[in-house]
């Protein structure tokens, strides 16, 4: 990233920003724009779709840099320059000085570090011990846990202690980063446990009764120390229990490979996140899209285009049977599932074939179970994987 480039190109289009906050910047305007923000003592106000393009094109600029969207978040982003902006129009600073601080909190190459903590809904932990899963940690709270005071966000002491909790260690440069990052870990993590107990809807939040949802981040660097809080719903009836029992017999399929940044860990981590949204999609157009993204994604190599439909459902039903009777239905199955889907992205039709979509939800889980138990056979070569079956030829043992 060459600081010069960066400045060069943030400096246009900053220029092409500043006369339409200047004369936006009244209170009059307020009401009628699509657009206001006051985080200073100035308004910056967009008041049609052309003024909004203008407004988010440095900030959609700098997130189109991978090596800026890796590392900040959008939100982030954006209020470095409402804050630039609000310096601009205050007179407090010029265009090219804002322009250069803006760069010079963006190439920062310090990491903070970030412990972050949520409280589980609807889990019940049967045993005194550690759930160790991918990124995350699922354990009973307990206060030699924390390097800090809950009395300092206002909670209680005993708010969330002896209570079950998902904490993950993120590094990142900005809070919002470190959230951003945690709470996808924490979805992942969570939905490999759906993987194994399918029922489970798990959520993060404050406290169990209360009804409050409180995301806790602690900065280990400058040891400060944040919580985002808002209401929820009532709690469900049923609670997913988690027992040592059944973490060995998920450790046992291979959960523990999925700590270890492979090609195979990174297609699960991603399937993960689809069978989660498949699992609590309630419109069955998309619970179907989001079951096939799982098939694909965990049935074809990086860059594989052509012929998608039969290389997936030949190797679906590979890995779903042993006999060629059953791999033959499940290949039909998988065409018909597939034809449906094309329906859908093609017509935006509605669609009710609980069958099918059933059906795609059940593979989409096999198939990734399959997946993470080949992980360790496949020294986490997902391409390795995907050759493995297409050495199997249909009909033939699968453990030939």
């Amino acid at each position: 990233m060459n600081r010069r480039d960066l400045e060069t190109q943030l400096l246009a289009k900053i220029l092409e920003v500043i006369p339409i906050i200047k004369k936006n910047n009244d209170l009059k305007n307020l009401y009628e724009a699509i657009f206001s923000s006051l985080r200073g003592k100035n308004l910056v106000v967009a008041m049609d779709y052309y003024e909004k393009e203008k407004l988010d094109a440095p900030a959609k600029y700098l997130l189109g840099l991978k090596e800026i969207n890796e590392k900040y978040s959008e939100i982030y982003i954006e209020n470095i320059f409402l804050d630039c902006y609000n310096e601009i129009l205050s007179n407090e600073k010029g265009v090219n000085d804002c322009v250069k601080e803006v760069v010079n909190k963006l190439i920062s190459n310090i990491d903070e570090e970030y412990l972050v903590i949520s409280e589980l809904e609807n889990i019940e932990l049967i045993d005194d011990q550690e759930y160790e899963l991918i990124d995350s940690v699922i354990k009973t709270f307990k206060k030699e846990d924390i390097p800090f005071d809950l009395a300092t966000l206002g909670l209680p002491a005993t708010g969330i202690l002896n209570k079950p909790v998902i904490i993950t260690k993120v590094k990142a440069k900005e809070i919002e980063k470190a959230k951003e990052i945690a709470l996808h870990r924490f979805m992942v993590s969570l939905n490999l446990i759906r993987l194994y107990i399918p029922s489970f809807k798990p959520s993060i939040k404050g406290s169990l009764h209360s009804g409050i949802q409180s995301l806790i981040t602690y900065c280990k660097t400058d040891k400060s120390l944040s919580a985002d809080m808002k209401r929820l719903g009532d709690s469900p009836i049923d609670k997913a229990k988690i027992s040592s029992e059944l973490y060995k017999r998920m450790l046992d399929s291979g959960i523990g490979e999925l700590r270890i940044e492979n090609s195979i860990s990174r297609v699960v981590k991603d399937c993960l996140y689809w069978y989660g949204s498949g699992l609590d999609e309630s419109y069955p157009a998309a619970r179907l899209i989001d079951f096939v993204t799982i098939l694909e994604s965990a049935l074809k190599k990086k860059g594989e285009m052509t012929e998608l439909k039969r290389a997936v459902s030949e190797r679906g039903a590979i890995l779903l049977n042993d006999k060629f009777e059953d791999r033959k239905a499940a290949f039909d199955y998988l065409i018909q599932i597939y034809k449906l889907r094309s329906k859908v992205i093609h017509t935006g039709a509605y669609i009710d074939d609980k069958d099918l979509i059933s059906k795609a939800g059940g593979y989409a889980r096999a198939i990734l179970l399959t997946l993470i138990e080949k992980s360790i056979e496949m020294n986490g070569n997902f391409d390795d994987f995907i050759n493995y079956v297409d050495d199997i030829k249909l009909g033939k043992d699968i453990n030939a």
